[in-house]
């Protein structure tokens, strides 16, 4: 009996060791936010993806895990479903800590955003935010909560969320709740917060700042003509050079950099392309100067003497953000 005792032990320590490598090639690729899976998994594929080739760099080091892989008929741990659970349980432990968290803060304030996946999946996304016992602010992702319709399900889904975050008695400690200013969210009757609020008393709605600044700066640079002529002209830059392999060669030949696109959504987008834009002025002028004069480049002649013209010219260079590389931001230009 002590003998089949001690061989059950050896082998279940070996599974633990091989399921422990596997754990840690999944971890390495979520701290770098690679995609697990590739195209083809089979053993005679040429792309199967980081995860098994990283369990493959990792056995060529580890005997043990070597031997497993080639000789494992049952459990060999390194399928999709094994990694789909493995994952799970991840993101089951972490919630557990969160909640520990939560449990000794004081106070509790959610964040939540209603976005549309990949697959055009709508999904709420919850973000808890709270003062650990160090005092130090935490702000935490707590998970997506798939969604079939609007406001009862998103009031719903975060009603049933908080009354496993906030066990009973502990109802007062959520103080703030935070979202966009869409009317399913800020209705003072039928909103979402007022949903939630009607539950939790003491939880006052307050609107995404970040939304804030981005639904301000668009208002205010779309009542200013020079201003708005300035971001389309710099957003046609981008797009100039992306459409061709040819206009591609010239700028790396001149200047080295791509060219950042910019984005109505992403305001920081428009900041990088005014800094790029400014750093390599001189040289974009002569890339567009070689583009106009090139006989290769009959078919966009046109638009890069315009784009020539603008990148050079007194009202492009002295439009807000281009007047020192320092202000050179879209808050400057406004």
């Amino acid at each position: 009996m002590r003998l089949g005792v001690r061989k059950h032990n050896e082998e279940v320590d070996g599974d633990w060791h091989i399921l422990a490598k596997i754990i840690d090639c999944i971890n390495f690729c979520g701290a770098f936010e690679l995609a697990l899976r590739g195209h083809d998994e089979m053993e005679s594929s040429d792309n199967p993806g980081v995860f098994r080739s990283l369990v493959d760099l990792v056995a060529s080091l580890d005997s043990v895990l070597e031997e497993h892989l080639k000789t494992a008929t049952l459990f060999k741990g390194t399928s999709k479903t094994v990694q789909n659970e493995l994952l799970d349980c991840m993101l089951s432990v972490l919630k557990t800590h969160i909640l520990e968290e939560v449990k000794s803060a004081d106070y509790l304030a959610i964040q939540a955003h209603e976005t549309t996946d990949i697959s055009t999946r709508c999904q709420l996304m919850l973000v808890l935010r709270y003062i650990d016992t160090q005092n130090n602010i935490q702000e935490r992702f707590f998970e997506f909560i798939p969604l079939q319709n609007a406001t009862d399900t998103i009031a719903t889904a975060l009603l049933e969320r908080q009354s496993i975050i906030l066990p009973p008695g502990q109802e007062s400690k959520l103080i703030t709740q935070a979202y966009d200013g869409a009317a399913v969210m800020r209705g003072a009757t039928s909103g979402v917060q007022r949903k939630v609020k009607d539950v939790h008393a003491g939880a006052y709605y307050i609107h995404c700042y970040a939304h804030q600044l981005n639904l301000i700066m668009q208002q205010a640079t779309s009542h200013i003509p020079r201003v708005r002529a300035f971001f389309s002209d710099l957003g046609g830059f981008a797009a100039f050079f992306s459409r061709s392999f040819k206009r591609n060669t010239v700028l790396d030949q001149i200047v080295a950099h791509r060219l950042p696109g910019t984005s109505t959504t992403r305001w920081n987008f428009h900041s990088r392309a005014v800094n790029k834009v400014f750093e390599y002025k001189d040289d974009l002028i002569q890339c567009f100067q070689t583009i106009r004069d090139s006989g290769d480049f009959d078919l966009i002649t046109v638009r890069g003497r315009g784009l020539c013209e603008n990148a050079g010219g007194r009202r492009f260079l002295l439009s807000p953000g281009l007047v020192s590389q320092d202000h050179a931001t879209c808050g400057h230009a406004v």
